[in-house]
């Protein structure tokens, strides 16, 4: 079959102490050329789906038939100097050095992030590396490994019954969904009540403090099979903050979106299915009868 060259996939490895596999490229491609490292993976044939490609690519470069695949999105053909449309996936897969084969390439080899900075990458491999392990993604797949994991999302709502978005950056991977609405919040942190990560988060996010927070509902992976996390905890109130007075610390913007705007927002599916739930509920409906 003939190769897309315009488009592939590349996948996250990593063994049992967060190293990083990569692939010791044997081909003088410039800028970086012979003995570069890359991030495995490889291009899209005709008829294969960007996971497929994925799963492919590794078997046959690796010998390795991963369990675990996640996307971490994907990069726009010359977005940020990427050359093709790249589609981004990590493993969760705990994967001994000595399980992988040498199938191309001179060399697979494990590194730390710290060793990451003096290998021979190119400028394109070193930017995707670099966002996967400086924005998150990284370290919330280590975080996934350790045991369940939690995350807090707060609905805010103003007088109108309109309810507080968070624009994602619109960078590529790592993160999920770019240029995504979704609600604010984040993880949980060891040790951490989920009612006090919501209220960090949201203060992290907007710079502001709320005073007070009510459960709407806690969903299990699931209830929400696309979120990566074990237990999400919602909550809400009717803080009617002042849009314009919002810090956006992390993402493009924040802005109120009333119900009957939200089926056509670029919502994540995690989002969209917690706020629906919310919409249709007692707790929304209570607060404006």
């Amino acid at each position: 079959m003939e190769a897309h060259p315009e488009e592939g996939s590349l996948v996250f490895i990593l063994d049992a102490i967060g190293r990083i596999l990569l692939q010791q490229g044997d081909d003088h491609t410039p800028p970086a050329g012979y003995g570069r490292w890359n991030v495995p993976g490889g291009h899209r044939e005709p008829g294969e789906t960007p996971e497929e490609t994925a799963r492919r690519e590794i078997e046959e470069e690796t010998g390795l038939r991963l369990d675990s695949l996640r996307s971490l999105g994907t990069i726009p053909e010359g977005d940020g100097g990427f050359p093709m449309r790249l589609h981004l996936f990590v493993s969760d897969d705990i994967v001994e050095p000595a399980h992988v084969q040498v199938n191309e390439g001179l060399d697979m080899r494990f590194w730390h992030p710290d060793e990451a900075p003096a290998l021979l990458m190119s400028p394109v491999t070193r930017g995707i590396f670099d966002r996967f392990v400086a924005h998150g993604a990284y370290r919330h797949t280590l975080a996934l490994r350790d045991g369940p994991t939690a995350a807090a999302a707060v609905i805010e709502i103003d007088r109108w019954g309109r309810i507080l978005l968070q624009l994602r950056d619109d960078h590529p991977a790592p993160f999920p969904y770019p240029g995504h609405w979704t609600l604010p919040g984040g993880m949980v942190e060891p040790g951490e009540a989920p009612d006090a990560a919501a209220f960090r988060e949201f203060e992290e996010e907007t710079g502001h403090l709320l005073d007070t927070l009510r459960l709407f509902r806690t969903y299990s992976r699931a209830d929400l099979p696309a979120q990566d996390v074990h237990l999400q905890h919602v909550y809400y109130i009717d803080a009617d903050l002042e849009e314009d007075r919002l810090d956006v610390n992390e993402g493009q913007a924040f802005r109120y979106h009333a119900p009957a705007e939200i089926e056509a927002l670029r919502l994540t599916p995690y989002a969209r299915a917690i706020i629906g739930d919310f919409l249709g509920s007692t707790a929304y409906r209570a607060m404006f009868h």
